[in-house]
């Protein structure tokens, strides 16, 4: 029993606060795609580019001295895609600046950086899903992201919605890519269906080690196939049900406008930001990589 003549925290007045100087976020901050595909440079809100083709191997002999034939060679085609703005905006009241704060010296430094990792994460998600927009007076132009450009090699399984992701299904998406002349090198999945892709290691030793991981653990980080050593990338912003397998460098990032901090006029007592960048998505073939989709999430 508490003796009734102690001094208990209960009681008393101006004990300190325990609030340490360090700050835990939890955030999903990673970008494979953003991070890691080639820069280009984009000179106009549509960004156009040309694709083009071999013919296939066909019979090819002639008879001796034989006339020449000719015929219109293959035409190239012309691709194009939208440059989109992104934004975040900030401000902090310059009281809140001005006061002592546990664990960061300026709010509003501290908030900027967090927006800095925001935006990289918007990104990110339209470079995947995005559906593309030309944009208008009042509407907000899109970027037509890796999802929405791949209609050629479509993997469905049976077209149900709710396949399982299976070993012969991927190799299956792998093989058509192929036969189409691409050569996938690295496949996104989010964090099912990566755990789908380990499990093929109950069925396969056709593992190597990529950068010392995977090296047959609870998971794998490359997938070595009959046609090319795929590297498995965790993106936790692509579909849950769905996989793409790309050849990366098929794929850029054209920037109009690098993201740069700007200031913003003061009409207030608080200091004011913003992030500003504009850029698209560069698919210089689709026919080099494709997608798996209706897989099941549960």
């Amino acid at each position: 029993m508490a003796q009734a003549s102690a001094l208990k925290t209960y009681e008393a007045i101006g004990d300190r606060e325990d609030l340490t100087d360090v700050i835990a976020t939890i955030t999903l901050s990673e970008t494979p795609l953003f991070s890691t595909l080639e820069k280009v440079q984009a000179k106009g809100v549509l960004h156009e580019w040309q694709t083009d083709s071999l013919s296939t191997g066909s019979s090819n002999a002639a008879i001796e001295g034989a006339d020449f034939s000719f015929s219109i060679p293959g035409v190239r085609t012309r691709v194009h895609n939208h440059t989109q703005i992104f934004t975040k905006s900030l401000e902090v009241a310059e009281t809140q600046r001005a006061v002592s704060v546990a664990g960061l010296d300026d709010e509003f430094a501290y908030q900027m950086e967090k927006r800095m990792k925001e935006i990289a994460t918007d990104i990110e998600k339209a470079l995947i899903t995005g559906t593309g927009n030309s944009g208008a007076s009042g509407t907000a132009r899109e970027l037509n992201g890796i999802l929405n450009f791949i209609s050629t090699n479509v993997e469905t399984g049976t077209g149900t919605g709710t396949e399982v992701l299976t070993e012969s299904m991927y190799n299956n998406l792998l093989q058509t890519i192929w036969a189409a002349g691409g050569r996938p090198d690295y496949t996104y999945v989010n964090g099912f269906q990566k755990r789908k892709l380990s499990a093929f290691a109950s069925n396969s030793q056709r593992y190597q080690s990529v950068d010392a991981e995977g090296q047959l653990k609870n998971s794998v980080a490359g997938y070595e196939s009959d046609f090319g050593v795929q590297r498995l990338i965790l993106d936790p912003f692509m579909d849950t049900d769905k996989l793409m397998a790309l050849q990366r460098d098929m794929w850029k990032i054209a920037v109009l406008r690098g993201i740069k901090q700007i200031d913003v006029a003061v009409n207030s007592d608080s200091k004011r930001g913003a992030l500003v960048g504009e850029l698209t998505l560069e698919s210089r073939n689709c026919l080099a990589s494709g997608k798996i989709t209706g897989l099941t999430t549960s």
